[in-house]
């Protein structure tokens, strides 16, 4: 009888988990190949990143030398020199003259700096043997034709570094007319040690606009060969379509069967993930057999199926056991009876479910002693839910507060800003939030909200608000389409039964401009360097989460060096005294223009005292106050550097 239960139970549970995991097998393939592609596209981010970086030490020559005529041979000197010095990528630094541009008695002049094993030296290369303008060197030709700075194609430089080397170059004027090039060669040696750490048991490819391999898991074809020459050895027409895709610059992903490689037939499926790498006209790719990539996925799988296997033998066991009790019901009762008898009132009669003289008896008996029980327990239960709801509440602020940005200074290794943030409760939990994040190197995104209401629900809105513009902002969009979505969001999950005010901006680091969107939240304070206090920022559109279809604007505006926005909830205006008096927007603004110097660290700290002080600490309102200041620019920061070494 109970065989002819389980049986068919073990069978339909085996068949549906059997089907679940091979969707969850489908499903998880497509996201982990799509991770290491994602993995690939940011490597090769930072690869251009880095790049970027080096060629922006050649641009910077070009534009002093553009800026500066007077610029002397032996300024020229120190400056190639402290290119060179200050990066162990760059073997060496050059500036290039048109003929008789620097001095119309002397035909080239081209000053050149570089680094042979740790000693920095220098020499002139301009001279008839070495003729840059003869048309026949990428690096001058190029640009002057083009007018534009350019990577050439890298080049194993025999005789000087003697290394695997680029170099970019970058064209500079007087009185409008091309006047030379500014360089720096780049040692590629250390980039191919970097690809083959990160790539290990991956076979990287780094490849140039013409198919060339820049870097290779195998370092003797690093030149020496191109990626068309094994679209002949590998014969494979899946091979050489994946090849056509990589030459044209795309991102994807490949599948190719019998893929020869390493010196040997890969059995099975194979994958090779191309992206490109921005700006430098190359192509970073990765091989691997799809089931070396699949190893910890199928592991995991197994498990579940060894897992699958016990739940069925537990289920069989548990099943025997629960048969045996049922004919027991007489000794239960029995024993149930014996531990009241010593006193145990907590205990209850269990598993008897007929409706027979011993069913009726069990009911009666179990009534009687929760009847008892509750008597006797009924002041201890009060105390003990008093302590779990008091415990419970301290755990979901702990919680909130684990949500909310807790390390200052975020960014410390971005000095063109400084952020700060506070927050503080006026219950158990907040409905107020804040929140900072970069979206890319360039952009900082950073907003404050305040949902409708106080406690526990408040709380779970301003988690859920949180996490739907932590999850939408990295997506592209504009702070207004966020603000849009987010609306529409918390409609459908709350039912409008709670609204959210959101001041959300995207911050441009380099400029200072900040674009945002201002869901009905108080405008921001600006505080200029003068103290000056003025508001910034007014809404554009209205609350969040409450009406349907809600459309939101973009504005902008820029902070100038030295400035600070501060945004702050209604927290702060509305703050009442036990007198009854109002905190204000008056007393805000004098305390900014009395503290305007303060850092935004001290500005936060600062007003939150002045404020608690004022309430004598009894909180009417949540709190919470966001401070960002910008400090300057890197460009700005630069030129300071370089004149205090012109100087020195």
């Amino acid at each position: 009888m109970i065989l002819s239960i389980i049986v068919p139970l073990i069978i339909i549970t085996s068949v549906v988990m059997g089907v679940t995991l091979t969707r969850i097998y489908d499903y998880a393939s497509i996201n982990i190949e799509q991770q290491e592609l994602g993995e690939l596209n940011l490597y090769a981010g930072r690869i251009a990143a880095q790049f970027d970086s080096l060629s922006q030490i050649a641009s910077t020559t070009a534009n002093i030398l553009t800026l500066d005529k007077e610029f002397s041979e032996e300024e020229m000197y120190a400056l190639l020199l402290s290119n060179v010095s200050g990066n162990s990528q760059i073997y060496g630094a050059a500036i290039a003259f048109e003929p008789f541009i620097f001095n119309e008695d002397i035909r080239l002049f081209s000053p050149y700096a570089y680094d042979e094993d740790g000693n920095l030296s220098t020499l002139d290369v301009g001279n008839d043997s070495y003729d840059y303008t003869d048309g026949s060197w990428e690096w001058y030709s190029a640009v002057k034709e083009k007018g534009q700075p350019l990577w050439t194609e890298p080049f194993f430089d025999e005789g000087a570094g003697n290394d695997l080397m680029t170099t970019y170059s970058a064209p500079f004027y007087r009185d409008g007319n091309f006047a030379g090039v500014a360089t720096v060669d780049v040692n590629l040696t250390s980039l191919n040690q970097d690809i083959a750490r990160q790539f290990t048991g991956k076979n990287f490819i780094i490849l140039s606009k013409g198919g060339r391999f820049i870097s290779h898991y195998n370092p003797s074809l690093v030149l020496s060969s191109t990626i068309q020459d094994q679209v002949a050895m590998q014969n494979n027409p899946a091979y050489s379509d994946a090849v056509n895709n990589i030459l044209q610059g795309n991102s994807g992903i490949n599948s190719i069967d019998k893929l020869f490689l390493n010196g040997e037939m890969i059995n099975g499926e194979s994958l090779i993930l191309h992206t490109p790498v921005p700006d430098m006209d190359w192509v970073l790719t990765s091989t691997i057999a799809k089931a070396d990539m699949m190893q910890e996925l199928l592991e995991q799988i197994s498990l579940g199926v060894y897992g699958l296997i016990l739940m069925i033998v537990l289920i069989f066991a548990f099943t025997l056991y629960a048969s045996s009790r049922i004919s027991r019901p007489i000794k239960h009762l029995a024993a149930v009876v014996s531990d009241v008898a010593r006193g145990k009132l907590d205990t209850t009669i269990e598993k008897i479910y007929s409706m027979d003289e011993l069913g009726r008896l069990s009911v009666g008996f179990n009534r009687m002693l929760k009847n008892l029980k509750k008597q006797v327990d009924i002041q201890s239960d009060q105390t003990a839910a008093r302590q779990i709801v008091e415990k419970e509440l301290q755990l979901a602020r702990e919680t909130q507060q684990a949500l909310l940005p807790n390390k200052f200074p975020p960014f410390p290794e971005r000095k063109e800003f400084e952020l700060h943030a506070v927050s503080k409760a006026a219950r158990h939990v907040a409905g107020d939030f804040f929140d900072f994040f970069l979206i890319n190197p360039k952009t900082l995104a950073f907003v404050i909200a305040d949902v409708s209401g106080k406690g526990m629900a408040a709380a779970l809105v301003m988690a859920v608000t949180r996490t739907i513009v932590r999850n939408l902002a990295p997506g592209g969009k504009s702070p207004a389409a966020i603000l849009a979505e987010t609306n529409e969001l918390l409609r459908e999950s709350h039912s409008g039964s709670a609204f959210v005010t959101i001041f959300l901006g995207f911050y441009n680091i380099a400029s200072g401009k900040i674009i945002y969107a201002n869901g009905g939240h108080s405008p921001a304070l600006r505080i200029a360097k003068n103290g000056a206090v003025s508001p910034e920022g007014s809404a554009t559109g209205t609350i969040v989460g409450m009406l349907e279809n809600q459309e939101y604007a973009n504005a902008e505006f820029r902070l100038q060096p030295g400035e600070t926005l501060l945004l702050y909830t209604d927290g702060l205006p509305e703050a009442r005294a036990l007198s009854g008096e109002f905190y204000g927007e008056g007393r805000i603004r004098s305390f900014l223009e009395a503290h305007a110097s303060e850092s935004p660290e001290a500005l936060c700290n600062n007003l939150e005292k002045n404020i608690c002080a004022f309430q004598e600490m009894q909180l009417a309102d949540d709190l919470t106050i966001l401070a960002l200041r910008r400090s300057g620019t890197r460009m700005g920061m630069f030129i300071n550097d370089l004149i205090k070494g012109k100087t020195s």
